[in-house]
């Protein structure tokens, strides 16, 4: 999952490590193959090979329980829950 927090873009591998990178989600989200990322929401980039459970939210927003990152919600932003349905297939 590549996320945003602080304004800085952060990488956070099936190892649980986390890295700052020198991108923006914005240039990241231009170099992955679009099958197997979706940008979710303006501050979280997923993998599908890490999605767990998906349950839904409030407010039309479903919840994410990513492999690996259990701590924090990752939540589909309403905007984006159908091209997200339509990615997942």
């Amino acid at each position: 999952m590549f996320y945003s927090e602080n304004k800085g873009t952060y990488i956070f591998t099936k190892d649980s490590d986390q890295y700052l990178l020198d991108y923006s989600l914005d240039q990241i989200e231009g170099l992955l193959h679009p099958e197997h990322f979706f940008r979710i929401s303006r501050g979280h980039l997923i993998n599908i090979s890490a999605i767990k459970n998906i349950s839904i939210h409030s407010n039309s927003r479903l919840r994410i329980e990513l492999f690996h990152y259990p701590s924090k919600d990752v939540i589909v932003s309403r905007e984006r829950v159908q091209d997200f349905k339509t990615w997942l297939g």
